[in-house]
């Protein structure tokens, strides 16, 4: 009798045991994510109605600072500077998508250090004009506002896509218009600075989970401004190139590439916007 109801207890677990797994295996087959196999391109694709992501970004770019302000003959020294995102998207529709942000920035400073501080928020939606293959090229549409501690920005993009089987090809064609902070003199007011970013890059599905790829991106004044040589060189289209990996496991998502800066090589002085390479981590998670 006894070994009866045991084994009967046993059963029992087992079938709940069963039906836990099962019902975790149909979750993660149905995984609402929208992954992101390129770290700088947006897709496509949109969440659909309902659904919430959290994605994480990490941004690194190696630059160089001197070792003591007050004897520079002491040398230089490699600082990275850091930016880091929390964005959070929101389907209202299988169609359209919203999204916020918030932004911290850790800025190097001479001496080795950095100062890291909140830089501030972003605000977008984003939508696509139909189902994907339904149009000789994928098409979406994408806007943000930009409410930093230092500028006001304006974004729009572009997004194109076409599938080649287990290839994929997506870009970006991405403009923003930025107004920067103005100071207490006529001659030193705000003016609106008119910035490409453009993105592209090709990705291979070598397994479900494993998505190889190749991107492309610039960031930069058509037209540099600026008050000194080395402002105008920061402020001038940088082209960058690298490999990246997309790794997607259902309701979880990392892509990461680490980019060749295309326009220099060298090493960067202090004060240089960009070093010779850059790094991007975007880690999803679908709520």
């Amino acid at each position: 009798m006894i070994i009866k109801v045991v084994y009967e207890c046993v059963m029992r677990i087992r079938a709940v045991i069963v039906a836990l797994i099962t019902a975790c295996g149909a979750r993660a087959g149905v995984a609402r994510a929208n992954p992101r196999p390129l770290p700088f391109t947006y897709p496509n694709e949109t969440l659909p109605e309902g659904s919430l992501e959290l994605e994480l970004y990490t941004d690194v770019n190696p630059l160089r600072v001197n070792a003591d302000p007050a004897d520079l003959s002491k040398g230089r020294l490699w600082e990275p500077s850091y930016v880091l995102q929390n964005e959070l998207e929101y389907g209202i529709n299988d169609r359209w998508e919203l999204g916020f942000y918030q932004v911290f920035e850790a800025s190097p400073e001479d001496g080795g250090s950095n100062g890291f501080a909140f830089d501030g928020l972003k605000w977008r939606v984003r939508t696509r004009l139909a189902e994907p293959g339904e149009l000789p090229v994928d098409i979406g549409l994408y806007f943000e506002l930009e409410t930093m501690h230092d500028e006001l920005s304006f974004e729009e993009k572009v997004n194109l896509q076409r599938t080649f089987g287990l290839a994929k090809w997506m870009a970006n064609l991405w403009v923003e218009q930025s107004l920067e902070r103005p100071l207490d003199t006529k001659e030193h007011g705000s003016q609106w600075v008119f910035i490409v970013n453009p993105t592209t890059g090709f990705t291979f599905q070598v397994t479900p989970t494993f998505h190889p790829g190749i991107e492309y991106w610039a960031r930069g004044q058509l037209s540099a401004q600026g008050d000194s040589d080395q402002d105008r060189a920061n402020a001038k289209v940088h082209h960058f190139l690298g490999p990246v990996a997309h790794l997607n496991f259902g309701r979880l998502w990392w892509s990461g590439g680490l980019y060749w800066n295309l326009t220099s090589q060298k090493t960067p002085e202090p004060g240089d916007a960009y070093g010779p390479v850059w790094f991007r981590s975007v880690l999803g998670i679908d709520l």
